[in-house]
């Protein structure tokens, strides 16, 4: 066989195996923002998503309650890290109600999908006690893990989002990548 057709060969292989390449799967954990003192009894509540990355589509299905006031809207946002308010923009669906379901499919650009894998992108719901920019509640969209109950001791790797995600700053300062 000639170089030239097993070049072709190996690229028409890998090519088949990236398209044959699943969706990715992430996760969200939704919490109260950082709490004040004016904050701390009107951004409440508590919520949990599943996200699905197929190619540049981002699709969140979630749930939350506990909120003090009815949620008004929710969006994907961009932080410069993990904790850190960010931007909003792409918007998600969420009924006008202290519980319910927040979800929504999005096409991320190049800048968004960087972000997502370096731990920066993030789910905000906001209320109407508890409006936006601060926020009701947030959620970093970090890539699937096990998580283990409160006082249950975590047997082998712990998942620290700062060193997990593949692009965050700190991966690289202690760990090498995984390819």
């Amino acid at each position: 066989m000639s170089y030239l057709r097993f070049g072709a060969l190996i690229a028409l292989l890998s090519g088949g195996a990236a398209m044959a390449a699943g969706p990715e799967a992430y996760m969200i954990n939704l919490g109260p923002v950082a709490r004040t003192n004016a904050t701390h009894f009107i951004a409440v509540g508590r919520g949990t998503a599943d996200v699905t990355l197929d190619g540049s589509k981002l699709t969140v299905k979630g749930l939350f309650n506990g909120l003090v006031s009815p949620a008004t809207d929710a969006h994907v946002c961009i932080g410069v890290g993990i904790g850190v308010r960010g931007t909003c923009s792409t918007d998600l669906a969420v009924p006008q109600a202290p519980s319910g379901t927040v979800g929504g499919t999005v096409t991320l650009n190049s800048n968004q999908m960087k972000a997502l894998r370096a731990g920066q992108l993030y789910v905000q719901i906001n209320s109407q006690k508890a409006p936006a920019p601060a926020g009701n509640l947030w959620g970093w969209i970090l890539i699937a893990h096990e998580e283990v109950g409160q006082d249950v001791p975590q047997q082998g790797h712990w998942f620290l989002p700062q060193y997990d995600m593949p692009l965050s700053a700190e991966h690289g300062s202690t760990h090498e990548l995984k390819t």
